[in-house]
């Protein structure tokens, strides 16, 4: 029996919320939402929500800290 990868769901979810962006960050929920959007924290804007890939917060992070340590 061949299993489809589509039912290998990932329990993660895929986006975070403002909440949860701040709280990953240790900001608060305010200084979140002046981060995105001072346009400081990757991020896809539909209307006036917020969507916040996972992927991309980590690679931003990843990438932060790459820069700090080549300077």
């Amino acid at each position: 029996m061949i299993k489809s990868p589509i039912a290998r769901k990932s329990t993660a979810p895929v986006f975070h919320s403002v909440e949860e962006l701040a709280s990953y960050l240790g900001i608060s929920r305010q200084g979140a939402y002046s981060a995105l959007r001072r346009g400081e924290i990757p991020h896809i804007r539909l209307g006036r929500r917020f969507v916040i890939p996972r992927a991309a917060v980590d690679e931003w992070l990843r990438a932060a800290g790459k820069q700090e340590n080549a300077s």
